[in-house]
């Protein structure tokens, strides 16, 4: 039997390099999309609008994740126009390119965050209705931009993931060296809420989405047990072995980062993921105190 055929778009970073090894692993034919044409790997020019997708014109599966860093720099407008171009018209481009084609992929997961409900004291689920401010409009135009698939024969899944967790890259590899060397601690009055997902539950759910069927529209990649960031500070410290008496002022915060400071470390939404425990998903760490342990086997 002939493996199935997974694109990767937008694979370099955490959580491309995580996909790519474990997918294959199970037995898929993975590759990744590059912008750098070569003699073997699928690549396209999002300027020129063109593909060159070699022996992968006909993948079964598509997971973009394609999209700036939305963490690197402050949002000027210049910089928040880039996390919109890169987002959109890149998504834009794949979705109008497969629905042109006779052939149709069995699946094409797309990239989104919990962005998309933005900064609120109630527990959402998917179908909480969207947010007000810059990341949920970034996410919600970024979902609509595939939409173009819906009328294909292509089951069409928008991942809205939450803060993926591992020490090789995002937002735990940046806290860990100031937590190592205990000066680590909550951000500004640490009740703000954190939806994480263990990087180890992230690709399993992927996979989990693959397999079935019955998975589609927006999905919530999160654990189910979202904890104030004062609540993970303190988890942190302790799977380190270290004190958590600091803290960062909610000011200084707003005068290194602007506006991406009050979004992402000071705003947060406790997310559950609803269609995936219906589908009977289960999380191999579904606390943060597992995550922790599993991640930072060792450290110290």
């Amino acid at each position: 039997m002939t493996a199935k055929k997974v694109l990767i778009v937008g694979g370099s970073g955490l959580i491309g390099h995580a996909l790519f090894p474990f997918l294959s692993k199970q037995g898929f034919n993975v590759k990744k999309l590059s912008r750098i044409p070569t003699a073997q790997q699928p690549c396209w020019n999002i300027k020129h609008k063109t593909f060159d997708l070699k022996d992968f014109s006909q993948p079964d599966i598509i997971i973009n994740l394609a999209g700036e860093n939305i963490a690197e720099g402050r949002w000027t407008k210049k910089r928040k126009q880039a996390l919109f171009d890169s987002r959109i018209l890149s998504t834009a481009l794949l979705a109008q390119h497969f629905t042109d084609q006779k052939f149709s992929p069995q699946l094409f997961i797309n990239a989104s965050a919990i962005g998309f409900y933005g900064s609120k004291n109630l527990i959402c689920d998917e179908q909480s209705p969207a947010g007000y401010n810059f990341l949920s409009k970034l996410s919600h135009q970024w979902e609509k931009s595939c939409d173009p698939l819906l009328a294909t024969e292509t089951r069409l899944v928008k991942i809205r993931t939450g803060i993926v967790l591992s020490p090789k890259g995002g937002a735990l590899a940046k806290m860990l060296p100031a937590f190592k060397l205990a000066v680590g601690g909550k951000i500004g009055t640490g009740k703000q809420i954190m939806s994480w997902i263990d990087l180890t539950d992230f690709c399993r759910a992927i996979l989990f989405i693959i397999n079935t069927q019955s998975i589609q529209g927006a999905i919530n990649l999160t654990a189910p047990n979202p904890v104030s960031n004062q609540i993970f500070s303190k988890a942190l410290a302790h799977q380190l072995s270290r004190p958590c008496i600091c803290r960062i002022p909610v000011l200084l915060i707003k005068i290194l980062f602007g506006e991406m400071g009050d979004e992402l470390l000071l705003s947060g939404c406790a997310v559950q993921p609803k269609k995936l425990l219906n589908a009977d998903f289960k999380f191999k760490f579904a606390t943060i105190e597992e995550c922790l342990a599993n991640q930072l086997k060792g450290s110290s």
